[in-house]
């Protein structure tokens, strides 16, 4: 189901499926990202019993409106939460769309049930002793071919954030027609093995 939510700072686009708890999923910077870059998990993580919101960030695909910073897309998506009435939700986000969920759960911890960083940007912008004040459940996936965000940054978030979790995905772009940069994508070009992780997690 595609729908639009109002918000504060301008329409947001989301596509939703399954019921249940939200999980809330953030795309990247990169200016063609949309809802899209989730689609190979979405129905992974509805079948667990859950609301899966991909969404296209204002400025962003069917969303329109002017690019936000991080920390006003952030704001967005807590309007989103009180529109739609979700009082917690778990937070994933992809490179930028990961840094966007951890300025949501920094703002607003009471909000965010769990966090899902994706190759995340982020390490080195936000100060250790504040993600360290973060005690939700947290995993952290990340390509081990990454050429875009290395894959130092996922044991920096490791050992940042109490409560994390780690796990990699080797050989994301030894695959036919993955190009270059695909180990920055890891739920897009290995979604079997990203679907499994997070579903672990959910499960735990």
């Amino acid at each position: 189901m595609d729908k639009t939510i109002e918000t504060g700072l301008g329409a947001i686009h989301a596509h939703v499926e399954g019921s249940g708890p939200a999980i809330i999923l953030v795309h990247g910077y990169h200016p063609e990202n949309t809802w899209r870059v989730w689609e190979n998990n979405l129905a992974a993580l509805a079948e667990m019993g859950f609301a899966v919101y991909a969404l296209d960030l204002i400025g962003y695909g069917q969303s329109g409106g002017q690019q936000l910073d991080h920390t006003q897309q952030a704001q967005a998506i807590l309007d989103l939460m009180d529109s739609e009435q979700l009082d917690t939700a778990i937070l994933g986000g992809v490179s930028w769309g990961g840094l966007v969920a951890l300025e949501l759960a920094l703002q607003a911890p009471e909000r965010v049930s769990g966090l899902i960083l994706v190759d995340s940007a982020g390490a080195g912008s936000i100060p250790e002793e504040e993600l360290e004040t973060i005690d939700c459940p947290t995993l952290v996936v990340w390509g081990e071919d990454d050429s875009v965000i290395p894959l130092a940054n996922a044991a920096w978030f490791g050992a940042a954030i109490p409560t994390a979790q780690v796990e990699t995905i080797p050989d994301v772009t030894a695959q036919e027609g993955v190009p270059e940069w695909g180990g920055h994508h890891p739920m897009r070009f290995k979604p079997a093995e990203f679907n499994q992780i997070v579903r672990r997690f959910l499960a735990a």
